[in-house]
């Protein structure tokens, strides 16, 4: 037989072992991509979707299931249990029946999108939802990781636990660490990895720092109100039991905008990086913009050069319909004689402005829409207190009860999108004019907005988005009513 077949009765389980595999690709990025590449900065993209489940987390996965069985815990398991909605369980259902295991349990929380279940029910994944907020308290026992773990003790149960499990971090020394080292021959300067689990900091950044302490590790998180799968704003990773600050000595906060675009950029070169991967580069570029010459001269190798290894978790494949939502329609090709498809794709998230510009800024907003200077608003959205808009503005939100309650514009007013869209035309427009209302649509990142207000500007109304949405308001540090749960 040839290299790299898998033959025979165990050929499955052979093929989802990581020891039966070659050194995942590292691929430098050309200079297009590394504006620090004349600086002597060389940036390598370690692709984990080249794994056989395609993702980062289907190591830890693995090696937690390996180290159960190793100890006995296997032993009698007939189901497996996690808190998750990603990765780490859509990894555990398969290389479940690798271990004998048929089954396994998704708890996934009630916010979820659609899209994520049916990719785990694609893989056989059993689910069941979970009515708790994006940011779970660990202390609570009514969140999913404790329900999981109360399920994992019952006969026949397991659970593997990925945010407590040394298994998750050991993966990264046993397999991802050791191959970055080889790969680069001991010259690797820099390690740049988002922070969700933080396992693969944590176990990656451990082993290269015992090779050489003067390795730096730098964790991307998450902006709040920004989302971005599998990654987290440090306010989450208080979940986390891993010591990730430990390891971590530098923290860089991207968005989602510069994630998603990010990946689009590599994508279009060849190199098939998720919004996860494309969130790592965007921190890393971002944190060698702030080093000065000398800070870089003393991550310099023998060899002069700066050597930087970004962990890309997956490909963009589960996210295709996102990358729509946060870039907008203008960031891809048209389609020619689309309306000869027999389905014609659904354009009320995806739009052109080019009957009108119906954006409005958010520091225009700001002006429009208060009577006081903003740092009298900052104190009443402090202490949580609503606020009357200047008349004749209305401000509309069409997110979720749920996004709107965890923050939402003082004063503004909540209508379903799904509400608003049917009864515009009969109902809110009228409404409008009766009144002399001028509203200002907001959601999340302008997409859903700006398709209403356009629709209402064709009624006869002058109407607004708030461009950018509540995602770029945040991004300002403009003032918000929020509510008592942690920021996600």
């Amino acid at each position: 037989m040839t290299q790299n077949v898998f033959s025979g009765e165990d050929a499955i389980q052979a093929y989802l072992n990581p020891d039966n595999h070659p050194p995942l690709p590292m691929v430098e990025l050309p200079a297009n991509l590394n504006p620090h590449r004349e600086k002597g900065v060389r940036i390598f993209l370690k692709l984990m979707h080249f794994l056989p489940l395609a993702n980062v987390k289907s190591l830890p996965a693995y090696n937690m299931l390996y180290e159960a069985k190793r100890d006995g815990s296997l032993s009698g398991v007939h189901s497996l249990v996690e808190s998750s909605s990603g990765n780490t369980v859509l990894s555990l259902a398969v290389l479940g029946r690798a271990f004998g295991i048929q089954k396994t349990l998704a708890l996934a929380s009630n916010q979820v999108e659609r899209g994520k279940l049916q990719l785990l029910r694609l893989l056989g994944t059993d689910i069941r939802i979970v009515e708790e907020d994006i940011c779970p308290d660990p202390n609570d026992p009514a969140s999913g990781v404790n329900q999981a773990k109360r399920m994992g003790e019952e006969d026949g149960w397991l659970n593997a636990g990925q945010y407590h499990n040394l298994a998750n971090p050991k993966a990264h020394e046993r397999w991802t660490g050791p191959q970055i080292w080889s790969q680069t021959e001991g010259k690797v300067t820099m390690l740049i990895s988002g922070l969700g689990t933080t396992g693969t900091l944590c176990g990656t950044g451990t082993y290269l720092k015992a090779k050489n302490p003067k390795i730096r590790t730098v964790g991307v998180i998450r902006e709040p109100n920004n989302p971005v799968p599998g990654v987290r704003t440090k306010t989450l990773l208080n979940e986390i039991s891993f010591d990730w600050s430990s390891v971590a000595d530098d923290l860089v906060p991207v968005g989602t905008r510069e994630a998603y675009q990010t990946s689009l950029d590599l994508c279009r070169v060849g190199l098939l990086v998720g919004p996860s991967g494309g969130f790592a580069l965007a921190g890393l570029l971002q944190h060698l913009s702030h080093q000065h010459a000398t800070d870089l001269d003393q991550m310099r190798n023998e060899d002069g050069e700066v050597v930087v290894v970004v962990i890309s978790p997956d490909s963009p494949l589960p996210y295709v319909d996102e990358y729509f939502r946060y870039l907008g329609e203008d960031a891809f090709p048209k389609i020619k004689n689309e309306e000869l498809l027999r389905e014609p794709i659904k354009q009320e998230e995806f739009f052109h402005l080019d009957e009108y510009d119906v954006g409005i800024g958010s520091a225009e907003c700001l002006k429009l829409a208060y009577q006081m200077p903003i740092e009298e608003l900052a104190v009443v959205c402090h202490e949580r207190m609503e606020t009357k808009v200047q008349f004749p503005v209305i401000i509309v939100d069409v997110r979720s009860l749920y996004e709107f309650n965890d923050h939402h514009l003082p004063g503004s007013d909540r209508v379903d999108y799904g509400t608003i869209v049917q009864g515009l035309e009969s109902v809110f427009v009228p409404a409008f004019k009766r009144n002399g209302l001028q509203p200002i649509f907001v959601c999340s990142y302008g997409g859903k907005s700006t398709a209403l207000a356009l629709k209402a500007r064709q009624l006869g109304v002058e109407a607004l988005s708030l461009r950018g949405g509540t995602l770029e308001w945040s991004r300002l540090g403009f003032p918000r009513i929020k509510g008592i749960q942690c920021v996600p």
